[in-house]
């Protein structure tokens, strides 16, 4: 008896005017699904130690298959014989050939990937029955040595297995794919800051991607290596740290610049600190530490590792959609009752709108296309949070400086300033405390 294998080769790129069938490639993720799910859908061969050939269609998108499955073969043990075998029968759908060459060949175990409707027919003819092979699927059908006119009613279908769902695996691309341009994103704003620390709006758009693509690994917790993710969040989080003051500094100079009747004196103090801060931030951010640092953590994003399951069966966007659903669930039920008083809580509610914004906004080809107007609803959100985190950071950085000595006349317009942050500060809260 012979062991036959048929499989439909894996996702195939769709096809293009004026390119012949013949070139069509595998998809990325078909490649990456077929990598991943092979090992395990050959474990019902148990053919470890024995002999195989590979045959495939002339085809280049079914003589990528065989090759995977070349390499998956010997890496499970199984001596495959010569180079993989190209009969133009599996590329001219001509089952009557194809089975005359089985017949033919001395080996006793041969794997053949075609196409549709190829390997349905050659099935069907054999045991009678005919599967529906979706890409990457693997019929195993036992053969008898004898001619083929008899083959008909002997042979058996042993097993029978559906290929990976490629979508799954494109999912992932598209993650992995976000999370790299939002890194080399950080990457290029770091070497612009580096290069001109003056430049105010450099900084702030390296510490606005920094806290995205932080809030993109929060989100694939789940399906990224735990350690991995860990180690990339902690570096973000401490290399935002390092830019937080500067950050409030340059609020609280907007402000002052803002207000009609701020001196000239206020003004310069303003910008002096700021300038200060700036050449502080970048001497951190050029520190060799830092930097090793900073180099890891973009090197983690640019690579994920995923979770042995993820690897295995991919990610859904029902998944990634439902994990989205929930966080947007979390959020809005904590936007409801939150207690702008309470100024932890108000911050890990904007942080997380924050997330879900970032989240909606780079992932909504994977979402759906809702997901714009839930992006546009968290900004909102964001932003009547953030200016009352704005005005206590104000207040704070207001009696830092008046715990200096500074003229007498920016004393006054320190404090006047006080006292409008936190007018501002009480009447949010009573209208908030009113609803």
């Amino acid at each position: 008896m012979k062991t036959l294998v048929v499989m439909r080769h894996g996702q195939a790129m769709p096809s293009i005017s004026g390119q012949p069938d013949k070139d069509r490639t595998l998809t990325e993720a078909g490649i990456m699904a077929l990598e991943a799910r092979l090992p395990y859908l050959l474990r019902l061969l148990q053919a470890q130690g024995r002999t195989a050939q590979v045959w495939a269609s002339p085809a280049k998108r079914a003589r990528q298959t065989a090759a995977l499955l070349e390499h998956t073969l010997k890496d499970k043990g199984v001596q495959v014989d010569g180079k993989v075998q190209t009969p133009e029968s599996l590329w001219r759908q001509d089952v009557q050939g194809f089975l005359a060459q089985l017949q033919a060949s001395d080996t006793k175990l041969v794997f053949a990937v075609g196409h549709i409707p190829f390997v349905e027919e050659a099935v069907e003819r054999l045991v009678g029955t005919t599967p529906a092979f979706s890409p990457g699927a693997l019929a195993c059908l036992e053969v008898p040595e004898r001619k083929v006119d008899g083959v008909e009613d002997d042979a058996r279908l042993l097993w029978f297995v559906q290929g990976p769902v490629a979508a799954h695996w494109a999912t992932l691309i598209q993650l992995q794919e976000v999370i790299t341009q939002t890194a080399e994103a950080i990457e290029e704003r770091r070497a612009a800051f580096l290069k001109d620390p003056d430049d105010i709006e450099t900084i702030h758009r390296f510490r606005t991607n920094s806290r995205t693509l932080r809030s993109l690994l929060a989100f694939i917790k789940p399906w990224q290596d735990r350690a991995e993710n860990a180690e990339a969040q902690v570096i973000l989080r401490d290399i935002v740290r390092h830019t937080s003051r500067l950050r409030e500094l340059d609020v609280f100079e907007k402000q002052v610049h803002d207000n009609a009747s701020s001196s000239p004196e206020l003004l310069a103090l303003c910008r002096s600190e700021a300038a200060a801060e700036r050449a502080k931030v970048r001497e951190i951010l050029a520190s060799k530490q830092v930097t090793r640092s900073f180099e890891r953590a973009m090197e983690l994003s640019r690579h994920i590792t995923w979770r042995r399951r993820v690897a295995k069966r991919g990610l859904s966007a029902e998944a990634i959609r439902t994990r989205f659903d929930a966080l947007i669930e979390s959020v809005s039920a904590d936007l409801a009752v939150v207690r702008l008083s309470d100024a932890e809580l108000t911050h890990d509610v904007r942080k997380r709108a924050k997330r879900g914004r970032y989240v909606a906004e780079l992932c909504q080809h994977i979402l759906g296309p809702d997901a714009v107007d839930i992006a546009k609803g968290m900004m909102a959100h964001q932003d009547d949070l953030g200016a009352v985190c704005d005005a206590r950071a104000n207040i704070r950085l207001i009696n830092e400086l008046l715990s200096r000595n500074v003229p007498e006349p920016v004393v006054w317009e320190l404090n006047l300033l006080r006292a409008q942050n936190e007018a501002f500060l009480y009447t949010t809260f009573k209208a908030s405390e009113a609803m």
